[in-house]
This record gives structure tokens, sequence and C-alpha cells, in this order.
């Protein structure tokens, strides 16, 4: 059919998490690239696990439609999700009125783009949480930060101490320490 629609996700995978007992939003954009009104639908083979926000409309020329593909919670990692497919058909109209399904019917197949679109599951995002040294760098990452906000506080008394002219030996703190911080900043480095 014709070139009417591009669609985000380009690579015709709609990633989602691979959690449990959790619903999940992927989005889809839609960006009409013909020079006239454009009507779409989405439709799933699991209706009964998503849900589509809009699931049909029409697009003006050269505007973008964001669809949101809302997962319901899952209740086990049998990867039989990952076999759910979506499509997107597009064909020209000449309103702004939502197709109807006779509409639809009506349409010859050789004016209707369909887009084939499957589900992917993000499994490294299970095994982040799983792994002891993913967690293990989290946890010096927050460190790091909470030791961050605190260098601020301590340079910022430095500099006020500075400002007060107390002299060359508050100059030699200030400098110390700031030899010190990005010192302990290259070692953070090298164990990232």
């Amino acid at each position: 059919g014709p070139a009417l629609l591009v669609i985000k996700p380009e690579n015709g995978k709609i990633p989602f998490p691979n959690q449990l007992h959790m619903s999940a939003t992927s989005e889809l954009t839609l960006s009409n690239v013909s020079n006239g009104l454009v009507a779409f639908k989405v439709k799933t083979t699991a209706p009964k696990n998503y849900l589509v926000r809009p699931s049909a409309g029409t697009i003006p020329a050269g505007a973008t439609e964001k669809v949101q593909i809302i997962m319901q919670p899952r209740k086990d990692t049998s990867l039989d999700s990952a076999s759910d497919r979506f499509l997107v058909r597009a064909a020209s109209t000449t309103s702004m009125q939502t197709l109807s399904k006779s509409e639809w019917d009506a349409k010859p197949k050789q004016e209707l783009q369909e887009l084939k679109l499957t589900v992917q599951f993000a499994d490294h995002e299970q095994t982040i949480t799983r792994d002891p040294d993913v967690q293990q760098r989290r946890r010096q990452y927050e460190e790091m930060q909470a030791y961050g906000a605190q260098v601020e506080q301590d340079v910022e008394m430095l500099h006020k101490e500075l400002q007060s002219g107390q002299g060359k030996s508050g100059y030699s703190i200030f400098h110390v320490f700031l030899v010190m911080m990005i010192g302990s900043l290259i070692s953070y480095m090298a164990v990232m």
C-alpha cells in the first residue's frame, strides 16, 4: 500500500520492561507523511492484555499522533506475551471523523498501509536488579552523591572563610581539599 505513516519505534518492536504484577506503558509515534488526512487504527492479537489509547483516529498532513500502549500486569514471565502482535492500519480519508468498521472494510487493500509490530521485553532490566555487582555500584553511586552534597557544603564554608579574609591558611586548606576531592572522584571513576 501507499506510504502514509511513519512509525516510531522504527525497528517495529514495542519495548516493555520484563516485570510482573505491574502495568507498563510504551508509546508509538505515528507521523503523517502524506499530503492529506490519514485515518489510523491499531489492532492487537491480545486485546485483553493491552489498552491502546487512542486506538483509532485521524492525523492531519504533517502532524504526529502519540499512541499509548498500556500492558496489563502479567502474572508470570513465561514469555507468551513476547509473541503478541500489533497492526497499525492507515488509509487516506477526507474528514477528521474516525472511520467506522464498515468504512474500513470498504477500503480496497491496495489503498491501505499496514505496519506490523511485535512486543519486545527488555530482559536486561531483570539482570540489573539481580546482579550483586550492579547493586554494589548503585550503592557506591548513592554514597558518592551524599558525599558530594557534603563536599559542596564544606567548600561553601571554606569559601566564606576565604572571603572573610582568614588569610593564606584558608587558601591552602581549600587547595588540599580540592585535590582530595578530585583524587577521590578519579578513583571512583576508575571503579566504574
